[in-house]
């Protein structure tokens, strides 16, 4: 008996729908590059049970006849090329014929499509096997519905997950094609119920991308991203200003002739081009639109056709690495899309950090008075971040308590400090303690000044009261005893729909940190409660919810390196910002405050918080 033998034609259609279809969102992606194929300028979309129960999609494309739309569920059957030299000069998104034979091995789908000439007809399969033949209205267009994915591969269906993550991914696959097609007209419901209703865009390109862009990625993001153009390339380049940096990196959008592609060469480079500005926390967003000729890349490379090489990496990296230093320091101004849009300045740094951008640099010492007085080994604190708090693989589940809904009083207020505390040094103190202070007054309202037995000591205000109010929210987080203030009135809070359904999907674990958050709308989410200890005003809880949003992801994955970062950010919105007066009672306390964190000598996100200047130092910088 032979060992080897050749699958039957069932069995090879679920292994190629596999290769091409992981989820509802690679079907949602597939149809809507064949609507764009087909020369539409108007898509409706309709969204069920996250995928599995509907995915249609209608479109005013050029149609298939009855004999096209026949062939077009075939496996390898495509009108886009005849001969493989003909990917040269391919110029549409699909090209291997898979999509819809794919899509129809593992759903039930029916096909309507019409030419405008004649009546339309409709195909009904399933499972890949054509079940019915009927005629259709004469509507010219091609309308694709699938339902009940992956029904007849239920091992498919045990690796999604959550509804409200499957939506949040289909809503990533329509928002790459809305900004890659922006004379497209995009109508998205997802049960019933609108998300986005995206007109086709006809201004010129540059006020085009914004404006889709304000719909995308939010208007506080989109209008302020700053506009070049380059001949070389095609290249259209849509960057975040430095001032105006993101904590994430999921607004940041490449497309290589309108397909929307991941490009570490790409990524990289517009990278390399912040290198001299960027805090480690911080992140450009950015629009990358690249038009090539096809023989310059190759997307053949992955199934999906996410990833692509070109022909000339380390070409396409230079030149995107300076067109990007040049967008941002030259003389790049954000986009008006309306008259009244107000201009934003470029920093003052501008014409600086150009000439630096691309000067190999060294990195900085992290205390700059030892850089001053000659050695930066002699900085008494630690050079490299470190989190002392409890590391676990397992999710944890945290009990929130409901308090009473008087006012909140801040449980890490600033009080004054006993003097007695702080004029011994005792065995507990941490390392880098080294008392008696006494404090001196405040350097412009950002740092605070002391004087202690080896000289002059500098803390940084709000990274100091950071890390204090990181340390004690953590540790009622870890201890499962997060008071709760209810809020009289929920605050609504608006977030581009892909957001609002990927923080819905942490709900049940962020009211465990004490946010009690729903859906009101597609675009908006309701605040119930917040951790006792917070006490935001409104405006304070829109920014962290929107920038919560923004580092939420994949449920799956662990929660501890959501919750360090939830928890980090609450503490720098809370925090005393610099510029803000403080008492010396106050500067004392939060002196003391320090001294009993795990880390005192760093914030959150793992600068320093205070530096020592010894007397042999300040003796040098006066020549003694």
């Amino acid at each position: 008996m032979n060992k080897i033998h050749v699958l039957d034609e069932k069995t090879a259609g679920k292994i190629a729908a596999g290769e091409v279809i992981e989820r509802p969102a690679g079907v949602l992606k597939e149809l809507l590059e064949n609507a764009v194929d087909a020369g539409a300028t108007s898509v409706s979309i309709d969204i069920e049970g996250a995928g599995r129960g509907l995915i249609r999609i209608n479109d005013n494309g050029c149609g298939m006849s009855e004999a096209d739309l026949e062939l077009s569920v075939l496996r390898h059957a495509t009108s886009k090329i005849q001969a493989f030299d003909d990917l040269a000069t391919l110029h549409t998104f699909g090209f291997r014929g898979e999509a819809l034979y794919s899509a129809a091995a593992v759903s039930r789908m029916t096909l309507t499509s019409c030419t405008g000439e004649g009546g339309g007809h409709r195909l009904e399969l399933h499972a890949g096997k054509v079940v019915a033949k009927s005629p259709a209205p004469a509507i010219k267009g091609t309308t694709v519905e699938i339902r009940n994915l992956f029904y007849n591969v239920p091992a498919r269906l045990k690796f999604l997950k959550s509804d409200s993550y499957e939506r949040a991914c289909l809503l990533k696959v329509i928002e790459e094609s809305a900004l890659a097609n922006l004379t497209v007209s995009y109508r998205v419901h997802i049960n019933g119920r609108e998300v986005y209703n995206l007109p086709a865009q006809t201004v010129p390109f540059h006020e085009a991308a914004v404006s889709r862009a304000k719909e995308i990625l939010g208007e506080e993001v989109a209008s302020t991203l700053l506009f070049k153009e380059f001949d070389e390339m095609g290249l259209k380049l849509f960057l975040s200003p430095a001032d105006k940096l993101v904590t994430v990196r999921d607004m940041q959008y490449v497309f290589v002739n309108r397909r929307p592609i991941d490009s570490k060469t790409i990524q990289q480079a517009v990278y390399k081009a912040y290198q001299n500005i960027r805090p480690k926390d911080r992140h450009p967003a950015f629009l990358v639109y690249m038009t090539l000729n096809p023989s310059d890349f190759d997307v053949n490379i992955h199934p999906q056709k996410r990833d692509i090489r070109f022909e000339n990496e380390n070409k396409v990296f230079n030149f995107i690495m300076n067109a990007a230093g040049e967008a941002i320091f030259a003389q790049a101004r954000p986009v008006e899309v309306a008259v009244n849009t107000p201009e934003m300045a470029l920093p003052p740094q501008s014409q600086e950090a150009a000439q630096r951008l691309f000067t190999p640099s060294r990195p900085a010492p992290m205390n700059a008075f030892a850089a001053a007085c000659g050695n930066p080994a002699d900085t008494d604190f630690p050079t490299k971040p470190h989190f002392l708090v409890k590391e676990t693989e397992e999710p944890v589940e945290y009990v929130a308590r409901l308090e009473s809904s008087e006012p909140a009083v801040s449980e890490i207020s600033i009080k004054p400090a006993d003097p007695a505390q702080t004029e011994l040094h005792t065995e507990k103190d941490p390392q880098w303690y080294h008392g008696p202070y006494h404090y001196l007054g405040q350097l412009q309202r950002s740092y605070l000044l002391f004087e202690n037995p080896e000289g002059l000591v500098i803390i940084d205000q709000h990274a100091a009261q950071e890390r204090v109010l990181f340390e004690h929210y953590l540790d009622a987080f870890e201890r499962r005893d997060v008071k709760v203030q209810k809020l009289l009135f929920p605050i609504h809070v608006d977030l581009p729909p892909s957001n609002a359904e990927t923080l819905l999907s942490w709900s049940q674990w962020l009211k465990t940190a004490g946010f009690e958050i729903e859906s009101f709308s597609a675009r908006t989410v309701l605040v119930r409660t917040m951790p006792h200890m917070i006490r935001f005003k409104e405006d304070d809880m829109k920014e962290f919810i929107v920038s919560l949003s923004q580092i939420v992801g994949d449920p799956s994955k662990s929660t501890e390196d959501l919750k360090r970062k939830m928890v980090a950010m609450l503490a720098c919105k809370k925090a005393v910002k610099a510029h803000d007066a403080i008492a010396s009672a106050e500067a004392e306390a939060l002196l003391e405050n320090m001294k009993k964190c795990k880390d005192g000598m760093h914030c959150p996100h793992g600068r320093p918080c205070v530096a020592q200047l010894n007397m042999k130092q300040v003796d040098k910088l006066f020549g003694r």
